[in-house]
């Protein structure tokens, strides 16, 4: 009979065979293995009942870790479940072991101000890797790009005349995202200025190696410790997404939720849905009408 230590191998193996990414792995085997070790490695998969995955959920609660963590853990877990409950005929739905919610947290949007502030920060000593730093922070607020859809990008994939890219996401899939024009002009000065320029890829470090994510996380790292404000690729990443949807409905009257999807990469648009939510309130904050400064007589929007 199969073991859970063993369902867990076979489930991280089916998973690098579907093309889910080496980060996603070792997250699936951090967090699930802690299930797996809690409830018992050598248990039969037959034997795992409801009760017990319960206790484990309760268990997690219960650390002195953060709530998003001890969401993510449950997530996870359940994930693991849910693929033993469809290849073992697993004795109780999963369905029924709750996640508990994250905590809301609004990513902060930056202001025209601190764009250009951020941009005026990326400088190094050497030309060609300040006007590439430069390139790889556009692309990621201006077109929504991970660090690794930015480290495997290949000049092929720089469509200029449409302006748009191809990227390769989680799970090797493929996407086609916009190029703003200032991306395109930063890209086409660090391609002037770059040794590497005969290279199928688009970002090369010093060496002139392909571009690792670890290189991108250090130059980012160093960027947000000199900047007043929290920095980071996924808040570039999050400000791409909501001002999509800020810059859409000001426009258009809808934030193209369903499209924003599709460039985002994501499989399931409610995950998209959180940067509606939150344009939304952006946008109702701005326009609002202080009814106590009408009470009062004072004119103009309130500062």
């Amino acid at each position: 009979m199969v073991t859970l230590a063993d369902a867990l191998h076979e489930f991280l193996f089916q998973k690098k065979v579907a093309g889910i990414g080496s980060n996603s792995i070792a997250n699936y085997k951090t967090t699930v293995s802690f299930m797996v070790n809690y409830i018992g490695p050598d248990l039969k998969v037959s034997d795992l009942s409801y009760m017990q995955a319960s206790q484990y959920s309760l268990y997690v609660l219960e650390r002195p870790i953060s709530r998003a963590t001890a969401s993510s853990y449950i997530r996870n877990a359940r994930i693991f479940l849910r693929w033993l409950y469809i290849e073992y005929g697993l004795s109780f739905d999963p369905v029924r072991i709750k996640v508990p919610k994250s905590p809301k947290k609004n990513v902060h949007i930056y202001s025209d101000e601190e764009i250009c502030h951020i941009f005026s920060m990326i400088q190094t000593s050497v030309p060609w890797i300040t006007s590439r730093n430069l390139a790889i922070v556009a692309l990621m607020l201006d077109s929504g790009l991970r660090q690794c859809e930015v480290c495997g990008l290949k000049k092929s994939d720089i469509d200029r005349s449409r302006l748009v890219m191809k990227v390769t996401g989680k799970g090797a899939k493929d996407r086609m995202v916009p190029l703003g024009k200032v991306s395109l002009s930063l890209l086409n000065r660090y391609f002037s200025l770059c040794p590497y320029s005969s290279g199928d890829l688009v970002f090369y470090d010093r060496r002139g190696n392909h571009l690792s994510g670890n290189a991108v996380r250090l130059f980012i790292n160093r960027l947000e410790k000199q900047l007043p404000y929290k920095f980071s690729s996924h808040r570039l990443r999050h400000n791409f997404a909501t001002n999509y949807c800020i810059d859409h409905v000001r426009q258009t009257g809808s934030s193209d939720v369903y499209d924003l999807s599709i460039l985002m990469g994501h499989e399931s648009i409610e995950t998209t849905k959180k940067y509606e939510h939150f344009a939304h309130e952006i946008i109702a904050a701005e326009n609002s009408i202080s009814h106590l400064d009408l009470c009062l007589g004072v004119g103009g929007k309130s500062t």
